[in-house]
């Protein structure tokens, strides 16, 4: 049997279309770039099929068994994948826009390079050629179907790939801000320092990065630590040395990172207040934000 007639951008699926199909996956021939718009495919039997580049535009594909299915490319467009099994799938560069991903298995899905869909792909490049109405639509689309997936695979408790869509739809909601907005700043920071909650490595850093950079500035202000001045500049001798004066200004840090706030090192001046203050208000946010990380992390496994 040929898939010739699979080929044709005329093609109109009928009663025969499911048989046909799954007995041309039987016979192993490929069925990449065939064209399968609104075709009726339910509980179709295509483990391990190869439909890259395929047209599946509103295809009914509710229940069907595609375990390592290849969609590579192909066009999912308001496909219903309802209770679909896609364990183990290739998705890369597919356009899922207005999938319908309910109770469709998830697991093991190669979504491509940090999980980037096409359509996000073609809003950057849009962007880029200076189309910025396309780029904004492209990203809204984008936004769309990482809230989709993203819903689909919580049902299934499917929490690490739940946390990379989650950032994906937050960088694509930032993408269409204005360029230089306070939000879109702030929301570049947030992914900066924290992964917008979901990576643990981020937070880490940035803890050392304020804790040591507000060390740093505790030093060149100087703060009293019982009747001397503790600072690059202050009673240097009287703390045996520099390394010691270091290794007290990173206590301090911490102390008032976490908020313990012994009270035995305060500050002087107005600089060394300020940083304390900002140190202080900045470390419980973070804390917070990494103990969630943290239980979400554990909670995955």
């Amino acid at each position: 049997m040929s898939k010739e007639k699979f080929l044709s951008p005329d093609y109109k699926p009928d009663e025969n279309t499911l048989s046909e199909v799954e007995k041309l996956h039987k016979e192993n021939q490929s069925l990449s770039n065939i064209n399968l718009k609104q075709a009726d495919l339910a509980k179709a039997k295509l483990v391990n099929a190869d439909l890259s580049n395929s047209d599946l535009t509103r295809a009914n594909l509710s229940g069907a068994s595609m375990y390592g299915v290849n969609l590579e490319g192909a066009t999912l467009f308001k496909t219903n994948l309802e209770g679909a099994n896609l364990k183990s799938a290739n998705l890369k560069n597919a356009d899922m826009l207005g999938v319908d991903f309910s109770g469709t298995k998830l697991n093991n899905i190669d979504w491509g390079d940090d999980c980037k869909v096409i359509n996000e792909v073609e809003a950057e490049n849009a962007y880029a050629s200076g189309d910025y109405q396309k780029s904004k639509e492209k990203f809204k689309e984008a936004e769309d179907i990482y809230r989709a997936i993203k819903i689909s695979l919580q049902s299934q408790t499917l929490g690490e790939d739940v946390g990379k869509f989650f950032v994906r739809e937050m960088v694509v909601k930032r993408k269409q801000m204005p360029k230089f907005s306070p939000l879109r700043m702030a929301s570049k920071l947030a992914q900066m320092t924290t992964g917008y909650g979901e990576k643990v490595g981020n937070i880490f850093y940035t803890v050392l990065f304020v804790i040591i950079s507000c060390a740093f500035l505790y030093g060149i202000a100087g703060v009293s630590y019982g009747d001397n001045i503790l600072g690059f500049y202050g009673d240097v001798e009287a703390f045996g040395g520099m390394i010691n004066v270091i290794g007290n200004l990173f206590y301090f840090s911490v102390v008032v990172f976490s908020t313990v706030g012994f009270g035995e090192i305060v500050p002087i001046n107005l600089m060394g207040k300020s940083v304390m203050i900002f140190e202080g208000i900045i470390g419980g946010l973070i804390l917070s934000i990494l103990i969630i990380a943290v239980y979400k992390q554990l909670m995955d496994r």
